[in-house]
């Protein structure tokens, strides 16, 4: 009997020991972490249709995993189980690599927009960086530029849809300044325009050369005044304009510079700003421009055509009532080499913008 029972114990603890619970399979703390990775890597946003497919199959495997471990240890099997949670790893893998691609596709996107924006940015400074009358067009660039540096920073963070918003805000100044930029410089791409100035420029060259003497002509988009003696460039200077030096002058207080071509009409020794050319300023065909205006609506009724618009000295930045500014040190040597009847040709520009301004659509 004691042998008897000695065998039965034995047996018995024989038994136990192969019928120890088994452990538990990895694969269900690595399906763990990999749901969190996905989460974080947002695969909820750029999967959604895979990503619930993936929650689904994983809830079956945990299913089977709880149904699983809820058995006596001795009589737990998780080969079913490792295989279930090896097909989720697998497919939340597949999953994982997919969410990376597509962000890396969404980054490459919107890096390439964000660069599309920002030369749209450098063609406007370039197209404004001299013209005075551009406050609408520096607050609009300005807005951008602070909404385009957020874009960078969110970019970094994978803030994908944050940046999708701030583009839109960029865009939306941008369309402000360039609608702005069209107005003032419109009729700078007008090519009958241009060509008018090329031709009064091309005539004040050529009666410089034909006669030996010396001529000014002033470019204001290139902000230069240019100095003539027998048709030849004699010097160049920067200057400064009114606060709408771009436009042609049409009547007194406007602000513009006019257009055309004049002649000096008096040397002003002391002026407000150091020396003073003065220019016959309204001319026969500005009276006619002023006069047409006038009957069309497009000048106040109570406004006068005005005049005394010198080439003055006081500095190129200068924001003058539309007169043309150069340094004083400019101004002393002018004034010693122009005399009473010098032409001063003044026109917008002899290249056209249309070319920089179809760029910016």
């Amino acid at each position: 009997m004691k042998t008897a029972r000695i065998f039965a114990l034995a047996g018995l603890t024989i038994f136990i020991l192969s019928c120890q619970t088994p452990p538990l399979p990895s694969e269900v703390e690595h399906a763990r972490e990999q749901e969190n990775n996905l989460w974080r890597a947002g695969a909820a946003v750029y999967a959604p249709e895979e990503y619930t497919q993936y929650l689904a199959s994983l809830r079956l495997a945990k299913d089977m995993f709880i149904k699983e471990k809820a058995k006596f240890g001795w009589f737990r099997n998780y080969k079913e189980v490792e295989a279930g949670f090896q097909e989720v790893l697998t497919r939340g893998q597949a999953l994982l690599q997919s969410v990376e691609e597509k962000k890396a596709l969404k980054s490459r996107t919107l890096s390439e927009q964000l660069e599309t924006l920002r030369e749209r940015i450098q063609r406007i400074w370039k197209l404004i960086l001299t013209v005075n009358e551009t406050q609408v067009v520096r607050r609009s660039l300005a807005r951008a530029e602070v909404a385009m540096m957020e874009s960078e920073a969110l970019l970094g963070k994978e803030k994908y849809a944050e940046i999708s918003r701030k583009i839109a805000v960029i865009q939306f100044h941008l369309g402000q300044a360039e609608e702005a930029v069209f107005s003032i410089l419109a009729r700078y791409a007008e090519e009958a325009q241009v060509e008018t100035w090329r031709r009064w420029a091309m005539e004040t060259i050529a009666e410089s050369r034909k006669k030996g003497a010396t001529a000014i002509l002033i470019t204001k988009l290139d902000r230069t005044l240019t100095v003539y003696r027998g048709g030849k460039v004699a010097a160049v200077y920067n200057i400064g304009l009114g606060k709408y030096g771009l436009s042609d002058k049409l009547y007194a207080g406007d602000e513009a510079t006019p257009e055309g071509r004049y002649k000096v009409i008096k040397k002003i020794p002391q002026s407000r700003f150091h020396k003073a050319l003065l220019i016959d300023y309204p001319n026969d065909e500005d009276k006619k421009e002023f006069s047409q205006a006038k009957k069309k609506g497009l000048i106040p009724p109570q406004a006068g055509i005005g005049g005394l618009i010198e080439i003055h000295g006081g500095g190129e930045d200068s924001l003058t009532g539309g007169c043309v500014a150069v340094e004083d040190s400019v101004m002393d040597k002018l004034f010693n080499e122009v005399s009473i009847g010098t032409p001063v040709t003044i026109i917008g520009s002899t290249e056209s913008v249309a070319e920089l301004l179809a760029s910016l659509k």
